[in-house]
């Protein structure tokens, strides 16, 4: 069975150098420096060489981690890679605008081998299982004046499910008030009031 593909994009090599051993029990890495190089990479890359996640540092040297993910999210061939900030940073303002960027999650810096590795898991199996399960009608989607980010149609597929906003929020790794914040959002562009009502959506 081929090996899911992690690429990690950390400008402090020691880092870059931990995490790679780490996940190379497991994964095939593609570890960067720079973002100029990861970028210069994933154009290259033919489709089965993509990665099937990206681990992107926010503060680097040259380009830094909302840039590097800015270009990641305005390419066609790779924007629906899921991306997981890593980060020494702590305050609120940073996380939230990197989960409105996208971003599937925000881990801070140290992270403990065992909690990264299942946290690539879940987000792994949490993307393999979104592509497979396919429950809501795009075309629909596709038609809203105003489309769901990638982050919203995550949560329209378990609001689909019936999750609550805890499951969301522990599914996800997100917080409840992001949580919410999401759900309302969803709701408001779905043009729903119950979520129920969201089956309409379905296929």
């Amino acid at each position: 069975m081929d090996r899911k593909r992690v690429m990690i994009i950390d400008d402090d090599s020691e880092t870059l150098n931990l995490m790679a051993r780490q996940l190379q029990v497991l994964y095939d890495v593609m570890s960067f420096t720079s973002g100029e190089d990861a970028l210069e990479a994933l154009a290259m890359a033919k489709g089965t060489r993509l990665p099937q996640l990206i681990l992107l540092d926010i503060t680097m040297n040259g380009m830094d981690g909302y840039e590097v993910l800015k270009r990641i999210k305005g390419n066609e061939r790779y924007k629906t890679i899921p991306v997981v900030f890593l980060t020494g940073m702590t305050d609120e303002q940073s996380e939230i605008k990197g989960l409105e960027m996208d971003v599937v999650d925000y881990l801070k810096k140290p992270v403990a081998g065992k909690v990264l590795l299942a946290r690539i898991q879940h987000y792994l199996e949490l993307y393999s299982e979104a592509e497979v399960r396919g429950q809501l009608n795009e075309y629909m989607l596709e038609a809203l004046s105003e489309p769901l980010t990638e982050r919203e149609h995550e949560v329209a597929k378990l609001m689909a499910e019936f999750r609550s906003d805890r499951e969301i929020s522990e599914i996800l790794f997100i917080s409840m008030p992001y949580t919410k914040k999401l759900v309302a959002s969803v709701k408001e562009k779905l043009m729903i009031e119950k979520r129920g009502d969201i089956r309409k959506y379905l296929v």
